[in-house]
């Protein structure tokens, strides 16, 4: 009896020790895991978070396609097309900036083939065609593409010497145009000048108005008539022309859709 007590005392405490060395897999799975976090270098962690509140890539490509957008979108006043002034000594242009700079941004000379200035009223699209009229004369005629309708500009009716008794601009002389919005309404104004850069200059403004059928109504409206002596300056809604050869210059203003003469 004393023997078999032994050995069984002998059996439960190897049953015990086995049972205590042992430890589940899953045990030992999760302990290496939380030793591995802890044991981790602080700056990578703050790495990790950090990757956690970069926004995804699709997100960021929807926020830029969505600025482009917005800068994109018309606003609601319509923009002229922007119209590089033509390449030309400053001494022969006939528009010119306060500081001396070349405005004009087409010109026709006899003899060269037409010439056309894009233009946009408003919605409206346009072309200003300039050239040699058949069978004789200036052409100065506003197009309308979409209409098939042209209408001529009225360049005859003042006193000027700038056309021969055909109409035709006289032996060393141009006609040069440039769009101007003198009213800053976002439609901009026609200005056409003829002249020799010298002694003789003749000056036409001319302005858009939307009708309701361009083949039975002009909505091109003469606004100034005048003439000067060598070029003219565009200064916001002013028309300065010098005349005579004291250095004198005649004003011209655009209020209220229509040219002034300010007294200084």
């Amino acid at each position: 009896m004393k023997k078999l007590a032994i050995l069984i005392a002998f059996i439960f405490i190897l049953t015990v020790t086995s049972a205590c060395g042992n430890t589940t897999p899953e045990q030992s799975n999760t302990s290496q895991a939380l030793q591995s976090n802890k044991e981790q270098p602080q700056g990578q962690e703050n790495k990790e978070n950090d990757s956690l509140n970069i926004p995804p890539d699709n997100e960021k490509t929807t926020t830029t396609s969505h600025n482009s957008q917005q800068e994109a979108k018309p606003g609601n006043v319509e923009t002229q097309p922007d119209h590089a002034a033509l390449d030309i000594p400053t001494s022969d242009s006939l528009i010119r900036s306060p500081e001396g700079k070349n405005l004009s941004q087409v010109e026709w000379k006899p003899g060269a083939p037409d010439v056309t200035l894009p233009i946009r009223f408003g919605t409206t699209e346009a072309e200003l065609v300039l050239g040699l009229d058949h069978p004789n004369g200036t052409k100065a005629v506003m197009i309308f593409p979409f209409t098939s309708v042209g209408w001529q500009l009225d360049l005859y009716g003042m006193d000027t010497e700038v056309f021969d008794e055909y109409g035709e601009l006289q032996e060393g002389y141009k006609i040069q145009a440039a769009l101007h919005d003198f009213d800053q309404d976002g439609i901009s104004e026609l200005i056409v000048t003829a002249g020799n850069s010298i002694i003789d200059l003749s000056i036409w403004v001319y302005s858009f108005t939307t009708v309701g059928d361009l083949q039975k109504i002009n909505p091109i409206k003469q606004e100034l008539s005048i003439t000067g002596q060598s070029y003219i300056v565009l200064d916001g809604d002013e028309i300065i022309a010098p005349y005579g050869s004291q250095g004198l210059f005649d004003y011209y203003k655009y209020v209220d859709k229509v040219f002034m003469q300010p007294v200084y």
